[in-house]
């Protein structure tokens, strides 16, 4: 049975939460670790967490920077 990770990720401001965004991923079990060996379960482990990190600041990263061209496009 696989472990879930999850990775949060919020940009607040002084009005409260402004970005909030959330993903999952499954991390090996003890016993997976054990059947695969250490070097197979740490890679799978590290790949899990680069690739849920880097989709969930991309995502953030994108909304945020639409949150600030809508802003700048009302200025004008």
């Amino acid at each position: 049975m696989a472990r879930q990770m999850e990775i949060t990720i919020k940009i607040k401001d002084e009005n409260g939460i402004y970005i909030e965004e959330t993903r999952e991923t499954s991390l090996p079990h003890i016993a997976e670790i054990d059947a695969q060996g250490f070097k197979k379960s740490l890679n799978d482990l590290e790949t899990a967490v680069i690739e849920t990190r880097k989709e969930i600041t991309d995502e953030v990263v994108k909304q945020y920077m639409e949150e600030i061209s809508k802003k700048k496009q009302k200025k004008k």
